[in-house]
């Protein structure tokens, strides 16, 4: 047994040593629209006091070029948190975007202590194609939610190894928080609002940060990045700021002071905490009541987002080509509105309303919900 320590020892060395190498910064050589490419990132490579931005290499398309993802790197002179703040894992939800964008024009790297990681539209042909779907080119065009495939898997499907590539690649040992930004997708409307894990007290102090509306304390949805990064140890949650496919000044700027608060919380920043949650007097639920439609028609809207409703209360009315009212549709619980279908056409078990409300016959960490959102 003595004779063998000093060989174990060698070859842990030898494990930690490979490990450590391939954590290192990786700059392929290339560069798109002159900014550098990378496909590995470690953020204590990086010169301090400035904010970095590379192209990450994602995962090849069909043609075996690559999808480049834009990360900006904000390196502050001091030690500090490192928080991830994500935008565009939906291609057609763009508020997130324009909030990721804003925090990083208003950041002194200078005068950072730590790191800020901000992540631009890792969805590629979603954001191309303003689309909440990736299509994959599987019998013709398959239509993935890259929101279901977190963390991913190293020899998954195309949609897959980008996830695993860019979680352990340019998140994994870079991250202490994160924030995933989204909207409600084309044809829905939502309110300011965080989903955030129960059973994470931090994910549930992040959450309290942001000025939203509604907080809904959820079990986590299998896929999605909010998710993939809590089951990691990394307290995250998912902000919804409104509608789609357009930038609306008013809940872009929810997202920047947000993260701002997140900044002043972990100390990141010399700055008071700006509004919150409690500042908005916001509505705590543990469930997604959903209205869907339960035939085919035109649908007109009786309530507006973020409106009190009780159970039993008209929420719309559809009727058929003619003009007849075919359905109404009614509350199934008393809650906020949390999102609205904003087509005034839906077909079948397709959402109308969604209201969060308290159920007492709910687990302590919040009851599923179907996953059309985030």
């Amino acid at each position: 047994m003595e004779a063998r320590r000093p060989v174990c020892l060698i070859a842990l060395l030898m494990v930690c040593g490979s490990s450590s190498a391939r954590a290192a910064t990786t700059f392929t050589g290339d560069k798109v629209q002159g900014v550098p490419v990378i496909s590995q990132l470690d953020v204590n490579d990086l010169e301090p006091g400035r904010i970095h931005r590379f192209m990450f290499q994602g995962v090849e398309m069909g043609t075996g070029q690559y999808w480049y993802v834009p990360v900006l790197v904000a390196k502050g002179a001091k030690t500090g948190k490192r928080l991830l703040l994500v935008s565009g894992v939906h291609g057609d939800e763009l508020n997130p975007v324009a909030a990721v964008q804003q925090v990083f024009a208003d950041l002194d790297a200078a005068k950072l202590s730590g790191t800020v990681m901000g992540i631009v539209g890792p969805s590629r042909p979603g954001v191309e194609w303003v689309t909440r779907s990736w299509p994959m080119n599987s019998l013709g065009t398959t239509l993935i939610n890259p929101n279901r495939t977190w963390p991913g898997k190293e020899t998954g499907n195309t949609v897959e190894r980008h996830c695993w590539l860019i979680t352990n690649r340019l998140i994994k040992g870079n991250v202490d928080v994160g924030v995933d930004y989204h909207t409600g997708g084309t044809g829905i409307d939502f309110a300011l609002f965080v989903f955030a894990y129960a059973k994470d007290p931090e994910a549930q102090r992040v959450a309290e940060l942001f000025p939203v509306d509604q907080i809904m304390a959820d079990p986590g949805l299998e896929g999605t990045l909010e998710y993939a990064l809590v089951k990691a140890g990394i307290p995250a949650v998912t902000v919804e700021l409104g509608g789609p496919r357009g930038f609306d000044a008013e809940r872009i700027r929810v997202g920047v002071e947000g993260a701002e608060n997140l900044l002043a919380y972990y100390k990141m920043v010399d700055r008071p905490l700006g509004p919150t949650a409690k500042d908005k007097n916001v509505f705590h639920g543990n469930k997604l009541e959903d209205i869907v439609g339960v035939t085919g028609g035109f649908v007109k809207l009786l309530v507006k987002l973020n409106d009190e409703v009780k159970k039993g209360q008209r929420v719309a009315v559809q009727r058929n080509a003619f003009g007849d009212v075919v359905h109404e549709y009614t509350a199934g619980a008393g809650g906020r509105v949390a999102i609205l279908g904003t087509d005034a056409i839906r077909e079948r078990d397709v959402d109308i309303v969604t209201i969060l409300t308290n159920s007492s016959e709910c687990p302590s960490d919040g009851c599923p919900y179907h996953g059309d959102e985030p």
